[in-house]
């Protein structure tokens, strides 16, 4: 992983940058402490929701902390 990037994408394994817009799922389960799906863009998002089974859930945009 390069110095500026925050975490890679689940999905895809582009670099989300400090201070980047990433996504994340509404879904509680993949949001839990010790794994945390964060995805680079919506279509991302979306090509995790066959696997995972969801009935309903939003992709929800969230901002990377900045280098700090």
């Amino acid at each position: 992983m390069e110095t500026s990037t925050w975490q890679p994408c689940i999905i895809c394994g582009k670099p989300i940058a400090y201070g980047a817009r990433y996504y994340l799922c509404s879904v509680s389960s993949c949001n839990k402490k010790r794994r945390t799906y964060r995805f680079c863009s919506p279509d991302c998002w979306d090509a995790h929701l066959p696997d995972m089974n969801h009935r309903s859930a939003e992709c929800v945009e969230e901002v990377a902390p900045g280098r700090g």
